[in-house]
């Protein structure tokens, strides 16, 4: 995401989120109060309450090779 534009004289810096920079992030889920990790190229995802586990998940995390290229057949399907 990129910074919003300035309004009535004051800037404002939109959140970023891991997922911009890594396939596989964790983000805060402010309506659920749990910590989501998530990973891009299969899709998987774990949710935690604590910020330490949701990481850890991240860390591990190694994705099905015949789910990512499942995912990206589909995906490249309906972008065409």
């Amino acid at each position: 995401m990129s910074p919003s534009s300035p309004s009535s004289g004051s800037s404002r810096v939109a959140s970023v989120s891991s997922w911009d920079v890594w396939p596989v992030g964790v983000e805060w889920d402010e309506f659920r109060s749990l910590h989501i990790a998530r990973c891009q190229q299969c899709a998987e995802a774990f949710a935690s309450s604590s910020p330490a586990q949701a990481d850890d998940w991240t860390d591990l995390h190694r994705c099905d090779p015949e789910l990512v290229a499942l995912l990206a057949l589909v995906t490249d399907q309906r972008a065409a």
